[in-house]
C-alpha cells in the first residue's frame, strides 16, 4: 500500500477500524497467559490495518481505554482485559488503566493522578488482580463478549486462528508447527490416547486441577508445543504425558520439557517480574507458586527419573492404564 493511501491515525479512524482486531488480539492473548506490550499492539497496527506511523504509544492506552469503555458498557460485570497492554519493562499496564480498575474493585486511589507511580505496591496488586480473572475466562466466554459490543459473531475458530498467527514465525527452522515431533513415526496411538484422556480429566490427575479450563497442545510463544494446559484459579499447569511406550529417554526428556515449559511460563506471565519487586511485607505474593508443570506416566519410570524430578521440582503423576474414559 503506498504512502498516500495510509490511514491517517486519528482517533476516528483508530476506533472504526482498530478496535476489533485489537479486541482479538487480547483475547488471543489472554487465552496464551501472555500481555502485549504497547509498541506490539501500534506495530501491528500499522503493518496489518494500514495506518500510517501512530507515533507516541500514549495513543495506543487511547484505543485501549476505548475499547475497555465500549466492554464495560456492553457488559458490565467484563473483567478488564485492557489490563493485559502493558510497558515492554515493567510488565504493567499504563496509568490510563487506574480509572477502570478503581471502578472494578473500588479501589478509589487508583483512579487518582500518578497512582501508578505513588502506589506501586497497590498498582501491581491490583494489576495482577485483574490479569488473573481475564485469564479465567475461556474463548467462547469472549466470543459472547465480542457479539454484545460489536453486534457481530466471533467464533472460536477464529480465535484459534489468530492464537497461531501471532506465534507464526517467517523462518524456517526445521520444525514442525508448535515446535514438537513425537519420534520418527509422529505421535504414538498411547500418547494421543493418554494426552486426550488428561486434557477431559484433570480432576482425576490431581483433585487440585478440579474444574480447571484444559486445552491440549498448547503453544507457547518459544515455539514448544504443551501436551495439556491448565488454567484453574489463577495458575497455570503444564502437564507434558509419557504413555507406555516410553522408555528413560523419554522419561529424562519430558522432565526437561518441564522445566522448560515453566520456565517460559514464568517468563510470559507479567506477576512473575511483578512479584519479584516487591517487598517483604508482601511475602504472602512472593510466594504463591503461579506455574507449574509436572509429568504424567502410565508406568512408574524408576528411581533415577523420580529423583531426577525432585531435583527439579516436578512433580510425578502416574495414571493406570486400565483408566475408564
Amino acid at each position: 500500500m503506498s504512502r498516500q493511501h495510509l490511514l491517517r491515525p486519528t482517533n476516528e479512524n483508530l476506533y472504526k477500524v482498530a478496535l476489533q482486531p485489537v479486541f482479538k488480539w487480547l483475547v488471543a492473548a489472554a487465552l496464551d497467559g501472555d500481555t502485549l506490550p504497547y509498541g506490539q499492539i501500534q506495530h501491528r497496527i500499522e503493518a496489518e490495518l494500514g495506518f500510517s506511523r501512530i507515533g507516541r504509544a500514549t495513543r495506543i492506552g487511547g484505543v485501549v481505554g476505548e475499547l475497555m469503555w465500549r466492554i464495560g458498557k456492553a457488559d458490565p460485570d467484563a473483567p478488564l482485559i485492557n489490563v493485559l497492554v502493558v510497558g515492554q519493562s515493567d510488565r504493567l499496564p499504563s496509568s490510563g488503566a487506574g480509572g477502570f480498575m478503581a471502578d472494578y474493585f473500588g479501589e478509589e486511589v487508583l483512579g487518582k493522578k500518578g497512582a501508578k507511580e505513588r502506589y506501586p505496591d497497590l498498582w501491581k496488586k491490583y494489576s495482577i488482580k485483574a490479569a488473573d480473572e481475564v485469564h479465567e475466562k475461556d474463548a467462547a466466554y469472549w466470543c459472547e463478549v465480542h457479539k454484545k459490543v460489536f453486534g457481530q459473531p466471533l467464533s472460536v475458530d477464529e480465535i484459534k486462528r489468530e492464537r497461531g498467527q501471532r506465534k507464526q514465525g517467517a523462518e524456517e527452522d526445521g520444525l514442525p508447527a508448535g515446535g514438537r515431533r513425537y519420534g520418527k513415526g509422529g505421535e504414538s496411538e498411547e500418547h494421543r490416547a493418554l494426552r486426550l484422556w488428561t486434557k477431559r480429566n484433570p480432576g482425576k490427575i490431581d483433585s487440585r486441577f478440579a474444574g480447571a479450563i484444559a486445552e491440549t497442545e498448547f503453544d507457547l510463544l518459544s515455539g514448544d508445543r504443551v501436551d495439556v494446559m491448565l488454567r484453574h484459579r489463577a495458575k497455570w499447569i503444564a502437564l507434558e504425558v509419557k504413555s507406555r511406550r516410553s522408555n528413560e529417554a523419554d522419561y529424562i526428556r519430558g522432565v526437561y520439557q518441564c522445566v522448560k515449559y515453566r520456565a517460559v511460563l514464568e517468563a510470559m506471565d507479567m506477576r512473575q517480574l511483578a512479584q519479584s519487586k516487591l517487598g517483604e511485607r508482601h511475602s504472602s505474593l512472593k510466594d504463591r507458586k503461579l506455574v507449574e508443570a509436572c509429568l504424567v506416566t502410565e508406568a512408574d519410570p524408576g528411581q533415577s527419573i523420580r529423583t531426577l524430578l525432585g531435583q527439579h521440582g516436578i512433580k510425578l503423576y502416574i495414571v493406570s492404564q486400565k483408566r475408564k474414559a
